[in-house]
């Protein structure tokens, strides 16, 4: 199983550093050696420091809901909280403007947790809720102390109120909701009320080490995905009824096994009876066994004739529409040749008055011209 794991997140790793050419988190621009303002830099790394505790919080309670739950509706949407929580706290706490991405997370934080409130237990975590709203709750709490810390007084004053205003103009769309990218709607909010916003990108080792922070976090991001989504497979899989079939059989079977070795010994007579159950059973589990791979075969066989048919049919029209296309040619052809053929005769015609008409023509008129010179003389 660990070492599943490790080749899942080695081969995510490599597929994150392969794709984060084109990924937008990576598009950075140095404008110089002028260094990130003290205040900047302070909440670009309690922003990012925060977006690890924030995931692994959210990975520990989700973990708790789905390991004290027999649900298996709870247990899918305790990963999947984890799941999407961490991508929309990566994608919000890894942008190049610090303070976008503290009112980033300060927003998913809020959103989360106000969801988390309006939503039952029906439609949350069922009994393990309290705990999912107790850690959203801690969250948005510590949210706004990192922000208070970071930020002077007049600059956390105005982002407690863009969050604020924020969140009750674009309420969450569900239980988890950080796609929104607020870089705009902060700047603008800035020019509104008086304030200037800081475009300070910082030093070349800056934006360096911005970099790798980035790339660090969306690969780590993309390999925690990669092996919740495998928890949500092997979630699902405990639930398919034919393995619940067969791991019942083989349940009655170790049970028939124990019962044999202690009567075997004393009753022979029991013994035979009890090898000709254990036999049936291993009957109808190896009938259930055949009958799930001849379901198998039969729906790969299905589409494989499905597939035949339609590439037949496809094909029969493409003959089709290419012997239209051919006699449509050749009708065209036979049509225009009688055309040709007089256009040919009429220039034939044509070529031979002008060869043989016009010489003769011309010595006609020439003999008499001679005829009347002599008779002139």
């Amino acid at each position: 199983m660990d070492t599943m794991k490790n080749v899942l997140r080695y081969g995510a790793a490599l597929l994150a550093a392969a794709a984060f050419a084109g990924c937008s988190l990576l598009k950075v621009s140095v404008g110089g050696e002028t260094p990130l303002p003290r205040e900047a830099a302070t909440a670009r790394v309690l922003t990012r420091g925060f977006y690890y505790d924030f995931s692994g919080e959210v990975s520990r309670a989700a973990d708790s809901v789905a390991a004290t739950s027999s649900d298996i509706g709870v247990r899918l949407a305790a990963v999947q909280w984890k799941i999407r929580a961490s991508r929309a706290g990566v994608t919000a706490a890894m942008q190049s403007n610090p303070e976008v991405a503290m009112a980033d997370m300060w927003i998913l934080c809020r959103r989360m947790n106000a969801a988390f409130r309006a939503l039952p237990d029906s439609l949350l975590f069922g009994e393990q809720s309290p705990l999912a709203r107790a850690t959203a709750s801690r969250l948005e709490k510590r949210a706004a102390q990192l922000a208070r810390e970071a930020l002077p007084e007049g600059r956390y004053e105005l982002m407690k109120r863009f969050v604020a205003d924020y969140v009750a103009a674009n309420p969450a769309g569900g239980t988890v909701d950080g796609n929104d990218n607020t870089t705009l709607a902060w700047i603008e909010f800035l020019q509104a009320n008086g304030a200037e916003a800081d475009f300070a990108t910082g030093t070349i080792a800056e934006v360096l080490s911005d970099i790798n922070d980035r790339v660090s976090g969306q690969t780590q991001q993309i390999a925690n995905t990669v092996g919740w989504t495998k928890e949500m497979v092997e979630i699902r899989l405990g639930q398919d009824s034919t393995r619940t079939q067969l791991g019942a059989r083989l349940d009655s079977l170790e049970r028939n096994f124990g019962r044999i070795v202690i009567v075997a010994e004393h009753l022979p007579e029991i013994s035979e009876a009890l090898l000709s159950e254990i036999n049936e059973q291993a009957a109808q589990l190896m009938r259930v066994m055949n009958a799930s791979v001849d379901n198998a075969f039969y729906g790969v066989e299905r589409q494989r004739s499905e597939l035949q048919r339609y590439v037949t049919s496809e094909r029969e029209a493409l003959v089709e529409q290419l012997r239209a296309a051919v006699e449509g040619l050749l009708r065209t052809a036979l049509d225009a040749v009688p055309g040709l053929v007089g256009r040919i005769v009429f220039w034939l015609i044509v070529a031979f008055l002008v060869i043989v008409g016009g010489p003769f023509a011309l010595g006609f008129w020439l003999g008499g011209v001679r005829q009347r010179a002599k008779r002139n003389d």
